[in-house]
């Protein structure tokens, strides 16, 4: 796929992001710079299975975007409700990007959730179907994708939103835009591969 000049190529087997046949970091590897891996304490077995049930509410909210078909999940139930209730429309889903330096040199890469659009405003969402919701994480990844999402598409993104599905939970929750800490993390990041 070409984005700003750049040709970007993803490899699911083995999660990898190639810009112009050079391979980047994920959004989310920058992000372990702050965060660590935050389920280190977690045994393989349940994050498997988590992992398993994120990627089916991912895959089925991306269907309910792009054809329609609603599917028998409480979390696709429960984005229809929050879609109503909160009056976004979706304009995009699983959407790839890619980070760059001020020089337009690549960083990293990665494929946001959501863009949306509330009455008229274009912002970014992402799905967390995690037990409790970490906003200070959530605020971070989101910031990083408004900057590349921004630096990408040349549209100004003006909120950003964390859809908090699990189960019986649905939440729609304000993410403060702070492009200013955002980028001292990926400073931080540099300085430390450099």
């Amino acid at each position: 796929m070409n984005i700003k000049g750049c040709y970007l190529e993803y490899y699911d087997d083995t999660h990898t992001y190639l810009v112009n046949g050079i391979i980047v970091p994920s959004i989310t590897q920058i992000l372990k710079i702050k965060f660590g891996n935050k389920y280190k304490d977690v045994s393989d077995q349940v994050l498997m299975k988590a992992a398993d049930k994120g990627t089916q509410v991912h895959e089925a909210i991306e269907r309910l975007c792009k054809t329609g078909e609603v599917e028998d999940l409480k979390e696709v139930k429960n984005f229809l409700f929050l879609q109503k209730h909160y009056k976004f429309e979706v304009l995009d889903n699983e959407v790839p990007v890619i980070l760059f330096d001020d020089d337009g040199v690549p960083i990293a890469a990665g494929r946001l959730d959501l863009v949306l659009n509330i009455n008229g405003e274009t912002g970014l969402g992402d799905i967390k179907r995690t037990s409790t919701l970490d906003k200070d994480y959530l605020a971070y990844q989101l910031n990083l994708y408004k900057i590349a999402y921004e630096q990408c598409y040349d549209v100004e993104i003006k909120f950003l939103k964390g859809l908090h599905l699990r189960d019986d939970v649905r939440k729609f929750v304000s993410i403060p835009i702070d492009k200013e800490l955002t980028w001292k993390l990926v400073e931080e990041y540099l300085e430390k591969e450099s």
